[in-house]
């Protein structure tokens, strides 16, 4: 379903009018959706979907309830919103509720894109097409999904809120596997825009992988010089982005909290913000408002996305905060990011394979968790292409490995960073970050998987 502005505000403002309730939130989501699968050289399912989505949340003394709803007519927006109200009052009161926000000033983002917003079948197809004939002329097996999406969402309460932003989203991933099962590789590629997606050049890249990583080797397992490529930067620091808690930091629950916890010494206030953290080079930051790589200028409850500095010159500036919490401590009022940029350099990954003595090439992480929170330490397994590297070149395929390391760690040890691009395997959160050369990093055990 395609909503625009105004029928966004008209949709609130029907909610808010059936409330007997002064505490009353309303989301309004919509999209319009289309998918196209393929796999065996051929497509095997597509579609296309509709939908919206009408989110109630009603609040009294502290009680609150959120009722959800896919109608849009009067009658059925009166019914949720007198559920919402009456589960309300069965509801404990919740010692962390915050008065509804009375105004929000988010940045305004561009994020639309025609060509997406306008995908039909025969385009989806004509895509995916392309991406399985260079895969036949690559002689690899192929399979993938292309998905696009238009998305608007709204946010609206009795406090006088209302806020609305509409995206698009592009993306394609495809798996290469060779003949024999032993060679695989992954890449993808998403974006508000269409422009950048280049088939052919995605499955090429991929078709490379999978074939050079035919017949692995062994290697021990221990600690080695490693270069990662952007995505397996991103699958990192993902767990860095939800780290960046204040409240886990303040209560000594985190990797940024200061030994012995509580108030006082230091820049921070029982947290590490203000202490250098890692190498010098290293500036972590969020801004919506990117052209080439817009994100979400508001959260759910409608607080504003601004551009936040989180990481400069290796110093802890920021964390994320809580509505209560960020009251409580008298903390900047800042919602966890919808991106994460990081700083590189100008070198692709080629140059900086070139100038590697000795080690690992890990092409991303699969299968990650966390193992330690207050230690940010994180496991998971390599895949899709793990080399040995010396010399400037790639030497062998090597077994995959899996992993026991913490992006705090990685971000302390950087030798050299490459240019910054988006993670085109990273979903719902934007992540432009460059590949990094690495000194040390544990892999911690091998791993027979392909």
């Amino acid at each position: 379903m395609s909503m625009g502005k105004k029928e966004a505000k008209r949709l609130v403002d029907l909610v808010l009018a059936q409330a007997s309730f002064g505490d009353v939130r309303v989301r309004v989501t919509a999209s319009t959706r289309g998918h196209l699968r393929f796999g065996a050289g051929c497509p095997t399912t597509a579609g296309d979907v509709d939908g919206v989505t009408v989110e109630v949340t009603a609040s009294k003394d502290g009680r609150t309830a959120t009722v959800t709803g896919s109608r849009t007519d009067e009658a059925a927006v009166a019914v949720l919103v007198q559920r919402a109200e009456g589960l309300a009052g069965l509801s404990p009161v919740d010692p962390e509720h915050m008065p509804p926000l009375s105004a929000s000033k988010p940045p305004k983002v561009k994020a639309e894109d025609g060509a997406v917003k306008g995908m039909s079948a025969k385009v989806r197809a004509d895509l995916v097409g392309r991406a399985i004939r260079r895969a036949e002329g690559d002689r690899v097996e192929v399979a993938g999904l292309l998905d696009h999406e238009h998305h608007a969402e709204a946010v609206g309460n009795r406090a006088g809120l209302f806020v609305y932003h509409a995206r698009t989203e592009v993306s394609l991933s495809a798996t290469c596997r060779t003949d024999d099962g032993t060679g695989s590789a992954r890449g993808g590629y998403v974006s508000h825009a269409l422009r950048g997606l280049v088939p052919e050049a995605l499955v090429s890249d991929a078709a490379t992988r999978a074939s050079a990583s035919q017949l692995p080797g062994k290697r021990d397992p221990g600690r080695y010089p490693v270069i990662l490529t952007s995505q397996a930067v991103a699958d990192l620091l993902e767990f860095l982005v939800h780290a960046l808690d204040a409240r886990r930091a303040g209560e000594g629950r985190s990797a940024f909290s200061r030994p012995g916890g509580g108030k006082g010494a230091g820049k921070g206030t029982g947290t590490l913000v203000g202490e250098t953290l890692f190498d010098g080079r290293v500036h972590l930051w969020s801004d919506p408002t990117d052209p080439a790589n817009p994100a979400d200028p508001f959260e759910g409850e409608g607080r504003a996305q601004g551009k936040v500095d989180w990481v400069v010159d290796g110093e802890l500036r920021a964390l994320h905060a809580s509505r209560y919490w960020a009251d409580r401590e008298k903390l900047p009022d800042l919602p966890t990011p919808s991106s994460l940029h990081m700083d590189g350099g100008t070198d692709e990954l080629e140059a900086l394979i070139a100038g590697f003595d000795r080690g690992v090439l890990i092409s991303r992480f699969w299968y990650n968790r966390m193992l330690d929170p207050q230690r940010l330490l994180v496991t998971g397994l390599t895949r899709d292409g793990t080399f040995w590297v010396e010399k400037g070149k790639i030497v062998e395929p090597i077994r995959n490995f899996r992993f026991n390391d913490s992006p705090l760690s990685v971000l302390k040890k950087v030798v050299a960073l490459g240019r910054p691009q988006r993670a085109g395997l990273s979903r719902g959160r934007v992540m432009v970050v460059p590949p990094l050369v690495v000194s040390e990093f544990e892999l911690a055990s091998g791993s027979d998987a392909v």
